[in-house]
């Protein structure tokens, strides 16, 4: 049985030479331009996924619940920092 699994898509041309000239530019096969762009851009979504976690957490632990208290807390930080 096959480790990896095939899939079919669609691409506008001007994409797909686009595609086509970085997989020739690096040597490549077009698949492993698409392994490594969507390797890249599902570890963005995952690291966004873990600052919006931060966020809420930290949030929730100084009890902001909207920009007005967001700006009190830079307000009394730039106060802070000029002492």
């Amino acid at each position: 049985m096959r480790k990896t699994k095939i899939i079919n898509m669609s691409l506008n041309e001007d994409l797909y030479k686009e595609i086509d000239n970085l997989a020739k530019e690096r040597q490549t096969s077009r698949s492993q331009i698409f392994k490594e762009s969507l390797i890249s851009y599902l570890d963005e979504i995952n690291r966004w996924k873990e600052i919006r976690k931060w966020g809420e957490m930290t949030a929730k632990k100084y009890a902001i619940k909207d920009n007005k208290d967001i700006e009190k807390i830079r307000e009394e930080y730039e106060s802070y920092n000029k002492s």
